[in-house]
């Protein structure tokens, strides 16, 4: 999934998909001592950072699912999966086109995405984990 060097993929985080989003929060924030940033513990989603950088994001498994037309069972091809990588770049429509050329088959986008202030395309690598490729969602 090659980009133009214009426009990059920019790592952001690896999103857990979880079962039960209030457990998983006070583990990765009272068991393990990770600083919140987003979400504060109010479902469905937040992230925690490490020297000023987000390194985990824990989300809703079912929402998840929901947004990209997946079961949220456990492991078939057709659920969600437990966690999902998460990349950035700066116009999400064109970089949909070039992977669409390439035939890659996108699962849903691109979509906006307005509580999340997203606009996101969600695809599957190989293996069959779950990837979202995103760009901040333009007003206008």
């Amino acid at each position: 999934m090659a980009t133009s060097r214009s426009d990059p993929l920019r790592f952001y985080a690896v999103r857990l998909l979880v079962k039960d989003f209030d457990r998983s929060w006070r583990f990765y924030r009272d068991v393990l001592g990770l600083t919140p940033v987003k979400g504060h513990g109010q479902p469905p989603y937040g992230e925690f950072v490490s020297k000023g950088r987000v390194v985990v994001a824990v989300f809703d498994r079912k929402l998840m699912a929901q947004a990209v037309g997946l079961d949220p069972g456990r492991y078939p091809a057709g659920c969600v999966g437990k966690s999902a990588l998460t990349f950035q770049v700066n116009d999400v429509d064109a970089l949909a086109q070039r992977l669409r050329r390439r035939g890659v088959r996108l699962l849903q986008g691109p979509t906006d995405r307005p509580d999340w202030r997203l606009r996101t395309i969600h695809v599957r690598d190989p293996d069959g984990y779950l990837v979202e490729i995103y760009s901040d969602l333009r007003h206008g």
